[in-house]
C-alpha cells in the first residue's frame, strides 16, 4: 500500500511484544494497518543506537557475491554469544538471513553443513518471503521510537532512507511484520548521503549525519526531534559518502556517558607499520597489501636513519631550518594521541590502482594524503563532541574516544575509499565487535587490545566481499533493536 511523499503506516498490536513472540520475521498474521493523517502527527523521532540490545541481526546471504564466509562466521559469533553465556535470559536473538536471489538448496545445505544443524535451528531464521540482489542492508534506512499524536506511548519505527533499487520494498515488509510505524524520507532525489550508514546516533540522541545527506531529509529530522541535536559531519570527501567509514559508536561501561566514539585513525596506521617487523608484514596474505605497506614501512625506517645520522652530525638544533618532509612524519605519528598538533596539510594527488598497488613514488604522497585525512578526521569526531557536550550542557567534560588504524586511498573524481578494509566500520551487538578484518597482524592485536580495555571483544571477520565492492561490513548488516532495553544504560 502506498504511503505518500511523508508516508506512515502503523500495525496495530504490542510491537515488541508480537515480535519476540512471532519466532519469525514472516508469519501468517495479518497486520492490520491505520494511516496517519499528516506529518504533522509526529511528535519525535528517536533512532536507537548499539546501546540498545539486538533482537534481530540481518544479513543477505548471496553465494554470488561470495559472501558466505561472512555469513557463517557472523553465525557462529552470535551463536557463541549465548552458547557462552553472554547473552542474558530473555535477551536472546537470532541472525535473520535474507536469500539472495539466486541462492538454491545447496547453498541451505552448505551453511547447515559449516555451522552446524543445530546452531542453524536455533540461531538463525530464514527469510521466506522475500529474496535481493541488494546486499547492503545498512542503507535502507535505521529502525527507532516515534512519538506519535494520541498515542500514550513510543511506538518501534522503520525508517526507510528513500533508497528504491532492488530493496525498495523491504522497509514496508520489515515495518509490517515488526508491528512498526513505517517513516518515508522526504527527499526523492535518491541520494546515497540519506542511507542508514550516514545517519547515526549516539546512546545520548545526539544525531551524526554526514553533510552527504540532503537537505530535506536533514529539515525533517530536525523538526521531528533532532533540532539542536544534530552533528552534521564532513563525508563529502568520500566517494561512499557516509559518516560509519571513520566512526561509530559503541557501549562503554566504563565511560562516564556510557559509550565511546571510536575513530579511523591514520597517524595510528603509519605508526604501527613503521614500528611492525619486515618478517610480521611478510606474513600478509594479500600481496597488494604486503607490497604496499612494506613500501611504506621502508620509508620510515629510511626517514629514521636519516634523522638519527642528522643528529649525530650534530644538527640536533635547527632552528629556523626546514625539517625534510619524512621526518615531520616521524615527529608527527609520534605524536601522543591526545595532541591537537597538525601537520601542515598537504593534498596529495596520488590516484592509486585499483589493484591497491604503490608504486616507489607513490609512497610519499600517500603518507600525505592519509595524514591529511587524519587531520579531517579529527577535526569532525572533535565537532561530534562538542555537539555532545553541548546537548548535555556538560562544558569542558571529556570525552571518552578510541582509535583504530585506518588507511585511504584516493580513486577517480578526488574522492576516497578505504584502502584496507576498514576496521571502524563494524558491527556491534552488546560487548561484541565484529570488526572487519584489516589483514595487519599489528593492527589486528591493537584493536583486540583497545576493545579490551574498555569491557569489549573483536572478532575480527573477512569483509573482503564487500571491502571489494566498496563497502563494508557495517554497511552489510542492519539490526531491529529493542527501544527500551540496554547492553550499557546510557548516563
Amino acid at each position: 500500500m502506498p504511503t505518500g511523499k511523508f508516508g506512515v503506516k502503523y500495525a496495530a498490536g504490542a510491537a515488541l511484544a508480537f515480535f519476540m513472540a512471532a519466532g519469525g520475521l514472516f508469519c501468517d498474521v495479518e497486520a492490520r494497518v491505520r494511516q496517519v493523517a499528516s506529518p504533522e502527527e509526529i511528535e519525535s523521532i528517536r533512532f536507537l543506537s548499539p546501546n540498545n540490545i539486538p533482537v534481530k541481526v540481518l544479513v543477505v546471504y548471496t553465494p554470488g557475491q561470495k559472501n558466505e564466509n561472512f555469513v557463517i562466521s557472523l553465525v557462529n559469533i552470535v551463536a557463541g554469544m549465548h552458547e557462552k553465556g553472554q547473552v542474558k535470559k530473555g535477551e536472546e536473538f537470532k541472525v535473520h538471513i535474507i536469500p539472495g536471489w539466486e541462492m538454491n538448496e545447496k547453498d541451505y545445505e552448505h551453511l547447515r553443513t559449516q555451522v552446524g544443524a543445530e546452531r542453524v535451528a536455533r540461531y538463525v531464521e530464514f527469510n521466506k518471503g522475500y529474496t535481493t540482489r541488494d546486499m547492503w542492508m545498512q542503507d535502507w534506512g535505521e529502525v527507532g521510537v516515534v512519538k506519535i499524536k494520541g498515542e500514550p506511548k513510543p511506538q518501534t519505527v522503520v525508517f526507510d532512507s528513500n533508497r528504491g533499487r532492488d530493496n525498495a520494498e523491504l522497509p514496508e515488509i520489515l515495518a509490517k511484520f515488526w508491528n512498526s510505524y513505517l517513516l518515508k524520507n522526504p527527499s526523492e532525489a535518491y541520494s546515497g548521503g540519506d542511507y542508514g550508514g550516514n545517519i547515526e546516533v549516539t546512546p545520548d540522541n545526539v544525531l551524526l549525519i554526514g553533510d552527504t545527506s540532503t537537505p530535506e531529509l536533514r529539515t525533517y529530522l530536525e523538526k521531528h526531534g533532532y533540532q539542536n541535536r544534530m552533528a552534521v559531519l564532513e563525508t563529502e570527501w568520500l566517494h561512499v559518502g557516509h559518516v560509519d567509514e571513520y566512526i561509530s559508536v559503541c557501549p562503554n561501561p566504563k565511560a562516564t556517558r556510557g559509550y565511546t566514539l571510536i575513530k579511523a585513525n591514520p597517524r595510528l596506521a603509519l605508526r604501527l607499520v613503521k614500528d611492525a617487523t619486515d618478517e610480521e608484514l611478510k606474513t600478509i596474505e594479500h600481496k597488494e597489501y604486503r607490497d604496499a605497506l612494506l613500501k611504506i614501512k621502508k620509508y620510515l625506517v629510511k626517514a629514521e636513519a636519516e634523522k638519527a645520522k642528522a643528529l649525530k652530525q650534530g644538527r640536533k638544533n635547527r632552528a629556523g631550518a626546514r625539517k625534510p618532509f619524512s621526518e615531520a612524519v616521524l615527529e608527527y605519528i609520534n605524536l601522543p594521541e591526545e595532541t591537537s598538533e597538525a601537520l601542515v596539510k598537504s593534498k596529495s594527488g596520488a590516484i592509486l590502482a585499483s589493484g591497491h598497488d604503490i608504486s616507489g613514488d607513490e609512497v610519499e604522497e600517500f603518507i600525505k594524503l592519509n595524514l591529511t585525512l587524519g587531520n579531517l578526521i579529527d577535526t569532525n569526531v572533535k565537532r561530534a563532541c562538542d555537539k555532545i557536550s553541548e546537548v548535555r550542557k556538560e562544558s569542558g567534560k571529556p570525552h571518552s574516544v578510541l582509535s583504530f588504524p585506518a588507511l585511504f586511498r584516493k580513486i577517480y573524481s578526488g574522492k576516497h575509499i578505504a584502502y584496507l578494509p576498514g576496521s571502524v566500520n563494524q558491527l556491534i551487538l552488546n560487548n561484541q565487535l565484529i570488526v572487519p578484518d584489516p589483514k595487519v597482524d599489528a593492527m589486528r592485536r591493537y584493536i583486540a587490545r583497545a576493545a579490551d580495555m574498555i569491557g569489549l571483544r573483536a572478532n575480527f571477520i573477512d569483509s573482503l566481499p564487500y571491502h571489494n565492492l566498496q563497502g563494508q561490513l557495517h554497511c552489510g548488516t542492519n539490526v531491529f533493536r529493542h527501544p527500551n532495553r540496554y547492553f550499557v544504560v546510557p548516563k
